[in-house]
């Protein structure tokens, strides 16, 4: 067990060196605690390193990585970071022990002061200590109606995100303790909340909100902190609109703040949370009877959405409008958008969707013929396949045979294979006819391939035979001809692919099987390169001697072998180790 208190006694004494050198001269430029038990380091040396350790109870360390080069397990940077660990677990620990003595003291002297004296201390404290005394007033802030809550928040705000901007900027490394200290703020929504304070509840949520949003313009959260905080906040906003003690003068104030706030497209562009946001919008446009300023609302977003690469936010506020005027009744307007906006794949969804609800399957099929043609024009594959799926569903309702077989089969090998597809292909067939069916199919995709691996032999991308495994190999597999899909394995030779299908064919043919992986596994092992292809390696080799028993002898003698050969390859040497334990 590799622990920081052993550690040095188990490491190459010449890496061990380099590693203390290294943690002397304070190579180690960050290190911190990104989560429970998992800490990340930032080593200057030849490059700059980033190093993950993970630990345990009695710090023992169960993960290492770095992103050095050095095959080994431990490297230097590794050791420089472990020594640091060292020092910053004795502190946690020395901390976590003095806290637990002075606890029963300091319970003890709160009993034994007096409530003048209790006041007496906290105006001292709040006159020396500013923060101090803007916490101690929004923990109580219920309790007085002139307390500031919003503008208090936007100065804790403003502060904490001054302190991890850096000229302007807030650097990834940043973004963690950022949005750390802004979730014990948030905190404090979810503590107004227990005490049925949604005004204040709301002031936190929405300064919080605003301000990362601002601050998220200018950082790099590409680890997604910020952004987590921000749903964090969004969530509590949620959560107060939502409350059913939540008066309607709340309510409104939230309505208003988001038309505000949705007009901002950074809601939309950093992020899905304008999305989130405009459902709460719409349910409160309905709840509060505000129809007309929703509406007006929409019809303004769509009018400033007018570049190429805004189709989506267009469409989805189009969608949004008919999706409201079918709520508030007015289904004339509603039916007229939706005639006019047929193009948008969302809404000619929802008209099939109810002729399929009514039954109108000639209907359903009409809209969907219109949307592939719409489709083909625009040149979207994927729609098309989308709506032919359509077609699909209503020909499984009709028992339309012919077109489900056409359809069922298109899909069961458009793109690689599809188990369901091809079961659904397979159901319009009884037992007597589908050897028949299944026979034609493996024949027209070997005459298929053979013909197009024909014409383009002798071209340098052009494989030694024709690719037919990738096809016909999982029909095959369904079909249990074990024997053909054997061939097909055999015909390509190749380790990965072999592997692939090892499990069919390991249990039916293990002598043919170790014939491919026997020189398959040794030309890996000469290629190998890393740790990562020598744990591959050892792994490999593991389990065919588990699933073929016959060569496990010959698989021992060809790592005794690749040992010999590679002396000096020590994460080689060690992943083969394992083999021979």
């Amino acid at each position: 067990m590799l622990t920081l208190q052993n550690f040095e006694t188990q490491i190459d004494a010449a890496i061990l060196q380099r590693g203390k050198q290294y943690y002397s001269n304070k190579a180690i430029t960050w290190l911190e605690e990104t989560a429970p038990n998992t800490w990340e380091a930032e080593v200057e040396g030849t490059d700059t390193y980033q190093v993950t350790v993970t630990l345990a109870s009695q710090d023992e360390i169960t993960e290492i990585s770095c992103s050095c080069p050095y095959d080994g397990r431990i490297c230097k940077h590794a050791v420089a970071v472990f020594l640091a660990l060292q020092k910053e677990v004795k502190k946690a620990k020395s901390q976590k022990a003095k806290t637990s003595a002075s606890k029963n003291v300091f319970e003890k002297l709160l009993q034994n002061i007096s409530q003048s004296e209790y006041q007496e201390f906290i105006r001292r404290y709040a006159a020396k200590d500013k923060n101090f005394k803007t916490e101690f007033e929004l923990y109580f802030a219920e309790k007085d109606d002139r307390i500031d809550v919003g503008r208090k928040y936007e100065d804790l705000m403003k502060k904490l995100i001054r302190k991890y901007t850096d000229r302007g900027f807030i650097h990834y490394r940043a973004t963690y303790g950022l949005a750390k200290e802004a979730d014990k703020i948030l905190a404090g929504g979810e503590e107004f909340i227990r005490k049925n304070n949604f005004r204040d509840a709301f002031a936190l949520a929405r300064v919080v909100l605003k301000a990362l949003m601002e601050a998220s313009t200018n950082s790099d959260d590409s680890n997604g902190n910020i952004g987590s905080t921000i749903y964090q906040a969004v969530q509590l906003i949620q959560n107060i609109a939502g409350a059913g003690q939540a008066a309607p003068e709340l309510k409104e104030s939230i309505f208003i703040f988001l038309k505000t706030e949705l007009d901002n497209p950074v809601y939309f562009n950093y992020g899905d949370y304008g999305y989130d946001l405009f459902d709460l919008f719409q349910m409160l446009a309905l709840q509060l009877n505000h129809p007309a300023e929703f509406l007006t609302f929409i019809d303004t977003q769509l009018r400033r959405l007018t570049g190429e690469y805004e189709s989506y936010q267009k469409e989805y506020f189009l969608k949004r409008k008919i999706d409201f005027l079918e709520a508030t009744g007015k289904t004339k307007e509603a039916a007229d958008l939706v005639q006019q906006n047929l193009d948008i794949v969302s809404v000619r969804q929802g008209e099939v969707n109810k002729a399929i609800a009514e039954q109108k399957y000639i209907a359903a099929k009409n809209l969907i013929n219109g949307g592939i043609q719409v489709a083909e024009r625009k040149d979207h594959p994927g729609t098309v396949a989308a709506w032919q799926k359509e077609l699909l569903r209503i020909a499984v309702l009709e028992k339309d045979t012919e077109t489900l077989r056409r359809l069922a089969r298109h899909f069961a090998f458009d793109r690689g294979f599809t188990l369901e597809y091809y079961k659904l292909w397979k159901e319009t067939f009884t037992s007597a006819e589908w050897p028949n069916e299944i026979e034609k199919y493996i024949r027209e995709i070997e005459a298929k391939i053979n013909h197009e691996w024909k014409i383009n032999k002798g071209k340098y991308w052009q494989p030694a035979h024709p690719p037919l495994l990738y096809q016909l190999g999982p029909v095959f597999i369904q079909e249990g001809y074990w024997d053909r899909l054997l061939a097909l394995v055999q015909q390509e030779n190749n380790l990965e692919t072999t592997f692939s299908y090892h499990n069919y064919l390991a249990p039916r043919y293990p002598a043919e099987l170790l014939e491919i992986y026997l020189p398959a596994l040794e030309q890996y092992g000469n290629k190998a390169s890393d740790r990562r292809d020598y744990a591959d390696l050892a792994a490999r080799m593991k389990q065919v001697m588990k699933d073929i028993p016959a060569g496990k002898e010959k698989i021992i003698k060809l790592t005794q072998y690749l040992k010999e050969k590679y002396p000096r390859r020590p994460a080689m040497q060690e992943e083969l180790n394992k083999i021979l334990k």
